[in-house]
């Protein structure tokens, strides 16, 4: 396979930790280029990789086919549509885009080119997320009536001068975190029929939502889902509960904090979860208990780059279709009219 020549659109915390190394590892994409705007990190750590100081002349190598757009979520649209234009395939950050229509151009773009658009919804190669559908799958539980999942972080300050807490409701916790967790219970149960949701400043001086509740509406199955910026002590990450018991799982996937620490992604022990944080089922069928540890599978995003080679190379479906995520900027809507309303939002 013709290695696919990549540009990464900037080189922040995610462009270092969740994109680069993957590129630099995958031997079906070539890492040729690294735009950051100001500083010199990118030639440090990949001195054979040019580095450009904009977009535009990002977009403008011939040779690059591929574009990770990973800036501010607020720039995602006006990027994607760029290098969309400029004839790349685009990886495009989460949040996707923040309107239906917009993503609806961006998608039509795509598709009028014959290029590929996907959304780096990498969670859904978590070990902890991949665990819970082989529990679902199993059917252990029996028929769900309740799922949790949730997000706990704790940052109880303002970062001054970041984009990250400058007022606008598009870079706050839900459209931060909330796609994840949106977008697993989406690929777990379908899409709701309706949103209630609870959004908050709960850190004194934020002027972005730090909070958030959101119960997505199913016809015999609760979903809430939770993420704050003021949780110390750790809680389930995941709760599944069924006629035939529960699982729970506490800790969060390995993978982000180990790229943090250096570790590649080929490494030995890379995606592997503690003992201590493997998921509890417990179970009782017929009047029998039984509860007892499952061994989390190891996660790996590089299932996700691996796909995406497929889809520009093969011409596959890649595995996180962009129509598919519309559904995700409906739910968040959804869910701040939800909140500003006070009523459920039903589709």
């Amino acid at each position: 396979m013709k290695k696919i020549k990549t540009g990464i659109a900037s080189f922040g915390m995610s462009g270092r930790v969740f994109h680069a190394p993957f590129i630099e590892a995958n031997e079906a994409f070539d890492l040729t280029a690294i735009c950051e705007r100001s500083k010199n990190e990118a030639s440090k750590l990949y001195p054979k990789v040019q580095v450009v100081r904009s977009l535009e002349e990002l977009i403008s190598i011939d040779e690059i086919e591929l574009i990770i757009v990973n800036t501010p979520d607020t720039t995602h649209y006006d990027y994607c549509k760029a290098a969309l234009k400029a004839g790349k395939h685009v990886i495009v950050e989460k949040p996707f885009v923040f309107s239906v229509s917009e993503g609806e151009e961006l998608i039509e773009l795509a598709e009028k080119n014959g290029l590929v658009l996907t959304v780096f919804q990498n969670r859904r190669w978590d070990g902890d997320f991949l665990t819970l559908q082989k529990v679902l799958k199993d059917n252990s539980l029996g028929r769900i009536v309740e799922y949790r999942a949730g997000f706990q972080r704790f940052k109880n300050y303002i970062v001054e001068g970041s984009w990250k807490e400058e007022r606008n409701r598009y870079v706050g916790i839900v459209y931060n975190l909330g796609p994840h967790l949106v977008d697993q219970a989406v690929c777990l149960f379908g899409k709701p029929e309706g949103v209630f949701a609870q959004i908050s400043c709960q850190r004194e001086g934020s002027k972005v939502d730090d909070y958030f509740q959101i119960n997505l509406i199913y016809k015999g199955l609760n979903v809430l889902l939770t993420a704050s910026q003021l949780m110390k002590e750790p809680i389930a990450s995941f709760v599944l509960n069924g006629v035939n018991g529960s699982f729970v799982k506490y800790g969060v996937d390995p993978q982000e904090n180990q790229l943090k620490a250096g570790m590649k992604p080929t490494d030995i022990g890379y995606g592997v979860d503690k003992l201590e944080n493997y998921g509890i089922l417990n179970v009782e069928v017929a009047g029998e208990s039984n509860r007892g540890p499952v061994a989390t599978d190891p996660g790996n995003y590089m299932l996700f780059f691996d796909n995406v080679a497929l889809a520009i190379r093969d011409n596959l479906s890649p595995a996180i279709s962009a129509r598919e995520n519309l559904t995700i900027i409906q739910i968040l809507a959804a869910a701040y009219q939800s909140h500003e309303e006070k009523k459920i939002v039903f589709f």
